[in-house]
């Protein structure tokens, strides 16, 4: 049974949870009543998550017609893709101008743990470990309509970004690519930097892309 506060909201984070991680598959209709009846909640939460959730790309939302699973848009995945390339760019540009030491000592205590689990097989782990660095460096600039657009591009490259990742050992190159920014960023080089947030996401998009173009 979901809590009675901020109930659309548990119930947004329980439905992204089971698109992202495939209980929810691509194409699906979504049975508003078997959903209600599993989570123990009445229509109007539910229909508040799904406007969310359709707001993110997830969920496709239809007059009369009920809401499937969106299907994964190769096309779309690059273009955001392309989008959070220049916003991390950004960021790390702004953060290895204006961050205090203590800021950057704790990117690179993110790096190092990354960079220990990085041949772990949990696919889960390694996506969270990798994310938070990016998140932080975003979070670093304070720039909140910053951090508010990074977060929404994300979550809607989490789904495609999280099932390349499940199906293909990650390459050693993303780890070099971390270091290279953080390297950028701690001798202060804010151009260097830009550039290699940029290149780096301009990787991650050619990998996911050719991961569902192929598959």
């Amino acid at each position: 049974m979901v809590g009675t506060s901020q109930l659309h909201h548990q119930v947004t984070d329980i439905l992204r949870d089971k698109i992202v991680d495939g209980v929810l598959r691509p194409g699906t209709p979504i049975s508003e009543r078997e959903l209600c009846e599993e989570l123990g909640v009445s229509r109007t939460p539910l229909r508040d998550a799904l406007k969310i959730l359709a707001t993110e790309g997830l969920v496709q939302l239809f007059r009369h017609r009920g809401a499937i699973v969106s299907p994964i848009s190769v096309d779309t995945i690059e273009d955001k893709l392309g989008v959070l390339g220049a916003l991390e760019g950004f960021a790390a540009r702004f953060v290895s101008e204006n961050a205090s030491d203590a800021e950057l000592a704790q990117l690179v205590e993110i790096h190092r743990r990354f960079a220990a689990e990085f041949d772990s097989e949990d696919a889960d782990r390694y996506f969270d470990l990798n994310q938070s660095f990016h998140r932080t460096l975003v979070s670093m600039t304070g720039n909140s309509a910053l951090v508010d657009l990074h977060t929404l591009l994300s979550r809607h490259v989490r789904r495609p970004r999280i099932e390349g990742v499940r199906q293909h050992i990650p390459p050693r190159g993303v780890l070099d690519e971390h270091n290279a920014i953080l390297e950028a960023i701690l001798a202060r080089n804010g151009a260097a930097a830009q550039h290699a947030a940029e290149e780096h996401l301009a990787r991650v998009a050619q990998t996911v892309v050719r991961h569902f173009r192929t598959r």
